[in-house]
C-alpha cells in the first residue's frame, strides 16, 4: 500500500484505492473511493464530495436496491428486472 503523508491538495480528484494517509488534509476535492484498501490516519476532509466508483458504486446500488440504503439525492438509480413468477 502506497504511503502517503503531509499532504494538502485543494481542488483536486483524489483516488482512494491502494493508499494510506498520515496527516493530510483534502479541501475541497472530489473523492473517489472504488472499493479497494485505504486507510488514513489523522487526516481531515473539508468541504469534500465523495463519489462510489467500480465495484464500490456496484455495492452502493445493490444496497439501495434491496431498500438498505436511501438514493442518492438527484441520482437514479438503476432498478433490477422485474420477475413475472415461476412459469
Amino acid at each position: 500500500m502506497q504511503v502517503i503523508e503531509n499532504w494538502n491538495p485543494q481542488g483536486t480528484t483524489v483516488y482512494m484505492d491502494g493508499k494510506r494517509y498520515i496527516n493530510c488534509i483534502f479541501t475541497e476535492c472530489k473523492i473517489v473511493y472504488g472499493g479497494g484498501d485505504v486507510m488514513w490516519e489523522n487526516t481531515q476532509f473539508v468541504n469534500c464530495q465523495l463519489v462510489f466508483d467500480a465495484a464500490a458504486q456496484r455495492t452502493v446500488a445493490y444496497l439501495t436496491n434491496l431498500g438498505l440504503l436511501k438514493p442518492p439525492a438527484g441520482v437514479a438509480m438503476p432498478t433490477p428486472p422485474v420477475s413475472s413468477g415461476p412459469n
